[in-house]
């Protein structure tokens, strides 16, 4: 099927972004909660039927984005298939978890056949989605999957998080088909590209503000990550940490593409002084330090006022207030976080790394508004 419609490399606009984005997110969090009940049911973190329970939950979610356009008949019947996945997948953990290698294969071949079922479906509902492309890429999805859980299993956490970064990468592809299939459909003989109209910003700038939306949530997940190894034992410290400090040094690295050198050297330290003080806030926490941790405590809230300065200084279209309170909200449930998982509060912690979650969303969004804006008054400047 030709495709009337593709997203123009040169004009994208915010909606056509949105849409992006929304499916890119989508793929990263079902991955997200996807990894926790691994976990969960390997270490015991929470209760597997809870971290089941997100993740049948999240599998719902694309149905939501499909059903203002395809209507509730047909996105109630996708999501079908996406919880039917969820559970063929709990089977596989259970059936690894008892050490029975053919229930193991069956599970893993009804992943597969869920698959197939599931794109012969959206193909037949939306021409613009092909069948072998769906089946290609969440076959791959799959494999990395399964292999992401049989290194947690063997406790080969430098694969681990190998196999994670890899995932992540694949949900961007993933999510880009799914959105580009969206786009033709609902744009099909409506217009050309070129008649596109308002203001609009290239691809490039467009996967730009991703990659740096994109820091709330790997800060989020790789924060969560090296809790974990402090408290539980689970992965090695050093390696955890070492991916962790990673996430700024990408974030600025994209910054630097936008505001300059000045800008981006600034925001990694003063991140990697965020990092250096919540280590030192766990290891009082640990050690029962009330000191200690009353004095750090303080100074987080002076470094999140610090990199609310900075970012809001870079772009009109960012306020200070706006990313203090925002920054406030992220430190005060990531030190929630933490004080659960010592205490063994997992129920209680399974919360409030949802909450997480849904505020880095919400903050990415707000931080991706602002860069469209900055992006887009640029360009205008530029005509004029």
């Amino acid at each position: 099927m030709e495709k009337k419609n593709t997203f123009h490399p040169q004009c994208v606009t915010f909606s056509q972004m949105n849409l992006i984005f929304n499916a890119r997110i989508y793929y990263r969090r079902l991955t997200t909660w996807t990894r926790a009940y691994i976990v969960s049911s390997y270490f015991g973190i929470g209760t597997a039927e809870d971290l089941f329970d997100r993740l049948y939950l999240e599998s719902l979610e694309i149905g939501k984005i499909a059903q203002i356009i395809f209507g509730r008949v047909y996105s109630e019947k996708y999501s079908q298939y996406t919880c039917q996945y969820a559970i063929a997948f709990r089977e596989l953990i259970d059936a690894q978890l008892n050490g029975d290698a053919e229930a193991v294969n069956r599970s893993i071949n009804r992943l597969y056949q869920n698959v197939a079922e599931r794109a012969e479906f959206l193909e037949a509902l939306n021409p613009y989605w092909g069948k072998e492309e769906y089946i290609g890429l969440f076959n791959e999805y799959i494999r990395l999957t399964v292999e992401n859980a049989n290194a947690i299993a063997a406790e080969d956490y430098r694969k681990d998080i190998e196999l994670y970064d890899s995932l992540t990468a694949h949900t961007n592809k993933m999510g880009d088909v799914f959105a580009q299939g969206v786009y033709d459909y609902i744009t099909s003989g409506q217009h050309t590209p070129d008649s596109l109209n308002g203001e609009c910003i290239t691809a490039e700038q467009m996967n730009v503000i991703y990659d740096i939306r994109m820091f709330w949530f790997e800060l989020v997940t790789w924060i969560r990550r090296y809790m974990l190894s402090r408290y539980l034992g689970i992965s090695s410290v050093e390696e955890v940490s070492a991916r962790l400090r990673q996430v700024p040094v990408d974030y600025t690295n994209s910054l630097r593409q936008v505001f300059g050198e000045q800008v981006a050297t600034d925001l990694l330290e003063a991140i990697n002084a965020y990092l250096d003080l919540l280590e030192d806030f766990i290891t009082a926490q640990i050690e029962g330090d009330i000191d200690e941790i009353d004095g750090i405590t303080r100074l987080l809230y002076e470094n999140a006022d610090q990199r609310a300065a900075l970012i809001s200084s870079v772009n009109p279209y960012w306020d200070y207030n706006e990313w203090r309170n925002r920054l406030y909200n992220n430190l005060r449930i990531t030190i929630d976080e933490s004080t659960t998982l010592l205490a063994k509060d997992y129920a209680r912690n399974i919360d409030i790394s949802s909450r997480l979650l849904d505020l880095a969303e919400d903050t990415s969004i707000y931080f991706a508004q602002g860069l469209y804006s900055y992006f887009s008054s640029l360009q205008d400047n530029t005509a004029i």
